[in-house]
């Protein structure tokens, strides 16, 4: 006999979802039958895609059992299940019902390791993939994880006391050894006694998991702030952290003591710990110096809105003060409704990844996931002397299934109503017409078409708005829709106008709307200036290269330029190249157009779109374009030399495009400066297609599976 369940799930918000799920018999004494359980409901797959999508806090799962003598899988179409019951091959077992609390189910994944999926795919979820879907057919098997984690027990919660979730403790024999551990909970307003929790002692050491803190206790959870132990009562820094689990060797008293974000004192040595979203909101209203280390995944609530903080460097008398690092440490930010960083300089971002976020946004402005503004400063002191930030490193993250949405609200409701009126002409008397009764024709002026002047500035990108030295990085699944009354100026897939882009990648990328230049990797490719302490420009013009990168799935709705890697090169900077890229896959649509008709064209390049009005134009080398495409769509000033490849599109495919892609390049103007690039072959299912595989920087192959979203399966 088979079993399963029909399951409605519903969210406190009234999303909804049928699913179906098959139970296991195996293990089941005669004289029981399967049912659902709270950990099988929670692990199926359509379960799991209810949560990422709604981001419930509670699902009621209600549900009836049935059984049938027709085969069924864990893997059967839904259809399957309705047929059986709509055609009576089934027996009614029961009904029950099941609450999740979705806040405490994600405490305690937090504490357990599951094994790796091994097939991982792209993850489609929020509005913006709906548009993505249509736009470039998501969802297909692009990666595998070879990562395998070991299962760990998860602890089980028996109480709650004082904003502590107290684990449950195992029985110790009477003739055991045990040691105890005493928590001081004296900082309450009456005495009280402390917590006591033990454990039995194996070679000399009792194993014991600490109380957790619960941060969704709103009377008790100190916002950007962490409760943690200390053995010190005089100690303010955490010895022991809250749900871990450690070994103690003496009965040992633990004193609860509070400290900023996770822990740690900003130093290089020491930096400070971020685990949880509300300890980035610390960091922005501090406008957070020192050094930063993440050390979970971060998941915003849906509640929540993030305010991007601005951290600038003041280059005070003591320059390491200034200093700012945080590394995100290869773990992810989930559901960001605005960027991470807004103004910065001075400053290290590395290992961040961006998932899932959606700006919604009616400011005109810089925008970026990472960062929106990155400034070099430079600074003259009363003696004369001068200081600059230098540029803002940015190395090795990633944003992926993610959108910028610029645009007014429609009000659906709202009607407009205009009556357009023209005031008849004053003429001659020898010019007035009569018409065959005599009487004069009344004659009306013809309007004037009005010219409206179109309004472009800022910049946007997945990495930054404007500014940066972008190494390391890869965005895929990222859109750009841009609906305000001004155009912005330029749109890139990492950064809309950064100093230079290195080993980067995108792969499916939409820009669309009113947007003037375009290009896969950067909407600009003329580099940065130097900025006064006033934010004014000051004339010093440095960078414009990009190098090792490449951008695939481009698709680009744009009214001046669009290039596969740039959509306006050109620069003030000396010597700037874009060197070892490549570009495939292109779909760019170029222009002014009225009722669909195209009025007055634009410029498209495989590699650039068109030169703008800079003083020096890039040097294109050891690069590699679609055949079917001008390398440079507007070509003024810049120039490319005979090791650039127009290829045919079997030729990416082709271990020979490593010719082109990893030979130095030595910049003509300075020879001192060698790139070389560094592409590999990964096997088609990781970065590639149904054609085989294709070339990719090798510092970003772990990059992928961070983007990836691992497949759920009931196996």
């Amino acid at each position: 006999m088979n079993y399963f369940c029909d399951v409605h799930i519903q969210s406190r918000k009234d999303e909804e979802k049928r699913i179906f799920i098959v139970l296991s018999n195996e293990n089941i004494s005669d004289n029981e039958l399967p049912n659902l359980t709270k950990d099988i409901l929670i692990e199926n797959s359509q379960y799991k895609d209810f949560t990422l999508k709604y981001k419930p806090k509670i699902v009621v799962a209600e549900y009836n059992v049935y059984s049938t003598e027709e085969e069924i899988f864990a893997s059967s179409q839904d259809e399957v299940f309705i047929n059986l019951i709509e055609n009576e091959k089934v027996d009614f077992i029961g009904q029950s019902e099941i609450n999740v609390d979705c806040a405490k189910d994600k405490n305690i994944k937090k504490r357990r390791k599951k094994k790796s999926s091994p097939a991982l795919k792209f993850g489609i979820t929020g509005g913006v993939i709906v548009l993505s879907v249509v736009a470039f057919g998501f969802g297909n098997v692009i990666g595998k994880s070879k990562s395998v984690i070991e299962t760990e027990e998860v602890t089980n919660i028996v109480s709650s006391e004082d904003g502590m979730l107290i684990p449950e403790q195992a029985d110790i024999a009477e003739n055991a050894e045990q040691i105890t551990i005493s928590i001081d909970r004296s900082y309450l307003a009456v005495p009280t006694e402390d917590l006591q929790i033990k454990g039995e002692v194996n070679d000399g050491v009792a194993q014991i998991t600490l109380p957790e803190f619960d941060k969704t206790d709103f009377f008790t959870h100190v916002s950007g702030y962490t409760w943690g132990f200390t053995s010190n009562p005089d100690r303010k820094k955490i010895d022991y952290y809250g749900g871990s689990t450690y070994n103690f060797s003496k009965d040992t008293k633990l004193y609860r003591v509070l400290v900023k974000y996770g822990g740690g004192s900003g130093t290089k040595d020491d930096p400070y710990l971020i685990n949880y979203f509300d300890q980035l909101e610390l960091m922005s209203e501090e406008k957070a110096r020192g050094y930063f280390k993440q050390t979970e995944d971060i998941i915003f609530p849906y509640w929540s809105s993030h305010k991007p903080i601005d951290t600038i460097n003041e280059l005070k008398s003591d320059p390491q003060s200034e200093y700012f690092e945080y590394d995100g440490n290869g773990y992810t930010i989930q559901n960001l409704d605005s960027p991470l960083f807004g103004t910065v300089s001075g400053a290290v971002i590395k290992n961040v990844n961006i998932q899932n976020s959606f700006i919604n946004t009616v400011e005109f402005k810089d925008y970026g996931f990472i960062a929106c503004e990155v400034y070099n400063y430079r600074y003259e002191t009363e003696d004369g002397k001068s200081y600059e930030t230098g540029e803002t490193l940015i190395q090795h993250c990633s944003v992926s299934h993610s959108a910028i949405y610029a645009e007014i609200p429609q009000d659906e409701n709202a009607t407009e109503s205009v009556q357009v009126v023209t005031a008849p002409v004053v003429v001659p008397p020898d010019l007035v017409e009569y018409d065959e009764d005599g009487n004069i024709i009344e004659k009306t002026a013809e309007p004037e078409p009005i010219k409206i002047a179109k309004h472009g500035e800022y910049a946007v990108g997945a990495i930054t708005g404007l500014g940066g030295q972008i190494e390391n990085c890869y965005v895929t699944d990222f859109g750009v829709f841009a609906y305000l009354d001004d155009y912005f100026l330029y749109v890139g897939g990492i950064s809309g106008k950064p100093a230079n882009v290195l080993n980067s990648a995108v792969y499916y990328f939409s820009a669309q709307g009113n947007i003037f230049n375009a290009g896969g990797i950067a909407g600009s490719g003329s580099g940065a200036k130097m900025y006064n302490p006033t934010g004014k420009e000051l004339p010093d013009c440095y960078g414009g290269n990009i190098q090792g990168c490449l951008a695939r799935n481009i698709i680009f709705a744009t009214e001046t330029s669009a290039g596969g890697i740039v959509g306006e090169s050109s620069t003030n900077a000396e010597s700037a190249v874009i060197s070892n890229c490549y570009t495939k896959e292109l779909d760019f649509k170029v222009g002014i157009y009225e009722e669909d008709k195209l009025v007055k064209s634009g410029y498209s390049g495989g590699i650039c779109g068109t030169d703008g009005k800079e003083n020096n134009g890039h040097k294109v080398m050891n690069t590699v374009s679609p055949a079917e495409m001008k390398l440079i769509g507007n070509k003024k000033i810049s120039e490319y030399d005979d090791t650039v490849r127009l290829a045919p599109d079997y030729a990416f495919y082709q271990e020979n495009i490593l010719t082109v892609l990893n030979k130095n390049t030595i910049i003509p103007d300075n020879p001192k400066e060698i790139y070389t690039g560094n592409f590999m072959f990964g096997d088609s299912s990781v970065f590639g297609d149904e054609s085989g595989s294709l070339s990719f920087p090798s510092e970003i192959t772990d990059l992928f599976e961070k983007t990836y979203v691992e497949e759920n399966s009931d196996e």
